[in-house]
């Protein structure tokens, strides 16, 4: 019998990053998203690009007094080197992905305040998005306890979603398709979802394994049980049903003001 055939295969793992940029003034940083990178705009909500040497310690120190923010993110950022090897690793090396640090007045304050003097109140990401495919997402959502149940969250995700289901034409990216990720645990993304009018699609079972420590839907397949896998939990706009009153229904959300 003949042997088989010897094959190169010249792999490595990824690894960590070497450099995170933690003091790299906002002119010089490279976003390196497959998107222009701008600010978003409501007459509530500032959407900033992330720029470590702005915003990596108010994500650190806001998740370090409230880490339940972070219960179903697949990371943790309770120090200043956790957010900033976070922002490397899972949104600056990948273009893929762009976070944004989310500016708005404090609840309560009336007048509103100028918007210098806007505080944040959590953070967003667009992420997995392709312009060969012509899809993105919000993702990677943080509000703050302060700003929860208030218009931040429906500010937030629907100036994402101008962002990428508006035409060019408007500011926004043109996409076709705008999608919603969560675990099948997390009732209250699921409910934020379908009420800024996204359509569920389905649940993707076993789409991921967690790490150890992680909650999941279901155990890890030996000999790796204690790395849970997560069912996933998929909704979406498609570009037609955008136009067709979807934007007209975020628009009416974001102007209500109880």
């Amino acid at each position: 019998m003949p042997s088989d055939p010897i094959y190169l295969n010249q792999y490595t793992p990824p690894q960590a990053p070497r450099e995170v940029y933690g003091d790299t003034p906002l002119e010089d940083y490279d976003q390196n998203f497959v998107f222009p990178p701008k600010v978003l705009r409501s007459d509530r909500v500032e959407l900033r690009p992330f720029v470590p040497s702005l915003h990596a310690q108010a994500l650190a120190e806001g998740v370090s007094a409230n880490p339940e923010v972070m219960e179903w993110l697949p990371y943790r950022c309770e120090t200043l080197d956790d957010a900033r090897l976070f922002i490397e690793s899972m949104f600056r090396s990948q273009p893929s992905a762009l976070y944004h640090a989310i500016y708005s007045a404090p609840p309560g304050v009336d007048p509103t305040p100028p918007v210098d003097e806007w505080k944040i109140a959590g953070f967003l990401g667009i992420i997995n998005a392709s312009a060969k495919d012509a899809t993105a997402e919000p993702g990677f959502i943080i509000i703050f306890p302060k700003y929860q149940r208030t218009h931040v969250l429906t500010h937030a995700a629907g100036l994402a979603m101008h962002r990428i289901l508006d035409p060019e034409s408007e500011g926004g990216l043109g996409l076709r398709r705008c999608q919603w990720y969560t675990t099948v645990l997390n009732l209250k993304s699921q409910a934020a979802a379908l009420r800024l009018g996204y359509k569920h699609e389905g649940i993707i079972r076993a789409q991921r394994v967690l790490l150890e420590g992680w909650q999941g839907s279901r155990p890890g397949r030996p000999p790796h049980e204690k790395n849970q896998a997560r069912d996933s939990w998929l909704a979406s706009v498609i570009w037609e049903e955008w136009e067709g009153g979807v934007r007209e229904h975020i628009d009416k959300l974001m102007a209500r003001r109880s």
